[in-house]
């Protein structure tokens, strides 16, 4: 599995628009698992995740990684493609897809946010890091996510979990002044 995939295809950014794919995504937590094992993780029913997992894989985002027989059906393997996924900057050219995407990135960091602050369960506070006031060229901008993504790195899913907590990190830059995009 790749660290970064690099999305350029409208059809992708399309289906990394909807929220639910991006949990699909999620709760394959970079192993590959059937559609049934999703459902069960998710709870979510099998048809309904079953034909997503389908059109993530047939866009690109989702891979076939191997197929099982079990009692006389035969079972679907499949894997993100990558840890992570990016837009590239240059896919300007539907930009309401575009928006649309981020929109579905951002709900999906809002409810992770908001369940933490909700939970009784969770000692830890979440933590908002923001500041609306720096200044960055187009190639700074693909700098400072090339390293944001190399700092967790080290922190993505490892083989001892133990002791260890689950969490939810994201980066949004988004330019306020047009004039300088």
């Amino acid at each position: 599995m790749n660290e970064v995939f690099v999305v350029k295809d409208l059809e992708q950014i399309k289906a990394l628009s909807s929220p639910y794919r991006i949990s699909i995504i999620e709760a394959f937590n970079g192993e590959e698992a059937t559609a049934k094992h999703i459902s069960s993780k998710i709870g979510e029913p099998h048809s309904k995740v079953n034909y997503h997992i389908k059109l993530l894989a047939k866009v690109g985002l989702l891979k076939l990684v191997k197929e099982s027989p079990k009692y006389g059906v035969i079972e679907k393997y499949y894997q993100p493609v990558a840890k992570s996924f990016i837009i590239d900057s240059q896919v300007t050219h539907n930009a309401e897809e575009v928006d649309k995407f981020k929109s579905a990135v951002f709900d999906r960091i809002n409810k992770d946010f908001i369940q933490n602050s909700r939970s009784s369960k969770i000692e830890l506070p979440s933590k908002i890091t923001y500041d609306s006031n720096i200044y960055l060229t187009k190639h700074e901008i693909k700098e400072l996510n090339q390293k944001v993504a190399e700092l967790l790195e080290p922190y993505h899913e490892g083989k001892d979990k133990a002791g260890k907590i689950k969490c939810s990190a994201g980066i949004i830059i988004t330019p306020l002044d047009k004039e300088n995009e």
